[in-house]
């Protein structure tokens, strides 16, 4: 079997070439943009199963928006990014850590090539191997945005370190990542413990609960987050946990909470987001098995579209460098 395959798959992401995912095919494709699957499940959660489909199920919802040219920005995000699926990682067996390896390796491969890699899990321990094969792979002093509802600042979960409930922990520990930089944005709910919330102090980070959005507002608080996670820092890493989003918006996912962020919301966000720019994004926690109607995934496609075309009319104005290139480091855009 081999380590790294291109999905079986009828559907690529947003009708996409496929490309296989080793530097030297990518650049041969022209890609500034790489999509792929990382189906890992290290969480243990055996009442809500099913991260392991968030790929595939991301392909197929993005059928329909084949091409993703946003009313907004009127860019095909397809075309302007020569945008490519490199298909999933995966090994045999449920060896978590061996899949983070190859999730290193793919990240690695796509930085490389100039792209910005597109890494849809899976569970929301991926932004660990994420957040290392970008510090290692540039050198870079990096910003990290993690929006999602639990603060995942646990130490370790069943024994193992890398896990969905520590990427917080882990990825401070990442050289070129200075805990000022990191930002949490939209915790809520019952899923975080004292203990929890006592590491996240302990840690450094920056919380940005989901009372103080609804007190300050979505757009301060946004632009807050961004100025965090850019403050002194070359690239960013924005990781979106589906659980982030309110059910009402995206039942389908592992762990619920009410009173997250609108759809309406979220894409607020990610045009800000773009804006900016971004080195790497990730999608967790997509569980279709939780959402027949399939609505959690056509919002992760949208979020993706969103925040590669605001990032294109940035280039576009000439505010932006490109993927791949040297980054100035952005005002606060309002």
């Amino acid at each position: 079997m081999r380590d790294i395959w291109t999905t079986p798959d009828s559907f690529s992401f947003l009708g996409a070439d496929r490309c296989e995912p080793s530097t030297s095919a990518l650049r041969a494709s022209g890609a500034r943009a790489a999509f792929f699957g990382a189906p890992v499940d290290t969480q243990g959660f055996t009442q809500r199963p099913g991260t392991t489909l968030g790929p595939k199920a991301c392909r197929e919802a993005s059928v329909q928006y084949a091409g993703a040219a946003t009313m907004e920005h009127g860019i095909d995000v397809r075309q302007y990014w020569g945008l490519v699926d490199c298909g999933d990682v995966s090994i045999a067996g449920p060896v978590a850590y061996k899949i983070h390896q190859l999730i290193e390796k793919t990240m690695e491969a796509i930085l490389a090539a100039g792209a910005i890699p597109i890494m849809c899990g899976g569970d929301h321990s991926i932004p660990i191997p994420g957040v290392r094969a970008l510090a290692r792979q540039t050198g870079a002093r990096i910003g990290y945005l993690h929006i999602d509802s639990h603060l995942d600042t646990a130490e370790s979960l069943g024994g193992e370190k890398d896990t969905m409930a520590s990427p917080i922990t882990r990825i401070v520990e990442v050289e070129g990542v200075d805990p000022r930089n990191v930002v949490i944005f939209g915790a809520r709910g019952l899923g975080n413990p004292p203990p929890l919330v006592q590491k996240a102090r302990k840690l450094g980070v920056r919380v940005i609960p989901m009372a103080e959005i609804n007190r300050r507002g979505v757009e301060e608080s946004i632009e807050d987050a961004l100025d965090t996670i850019w403050s002194g820092t070359d690239l960013v890493y924005i990781s979106l946990d589906n659980d982030a989003i309110d059910p009402s918006c995206a039942p389908g996912t592992t762990a619920p909470e009410p009173g997250g962020l609108t759809s309406r919301e979220l894409l607020q966000m990610a045009q800000a987001v773009g804006r900016r720019g971004v080195a790497v994004l990730d999608i967790a926690e997509l569980s279709p098995n939780f959402d027949p109607s399939g609505i959690t995934a056509r919002l992760d496609c949208t979020w993706v579209a969103y925040v590669l075309s605001a990032y294109a009319t940035s280039i576009e104005a000439g505010e932006l460098p490109g993927p791949g290139r040297s980054r100035r480091r952005p005002n606060r855009r309002r």
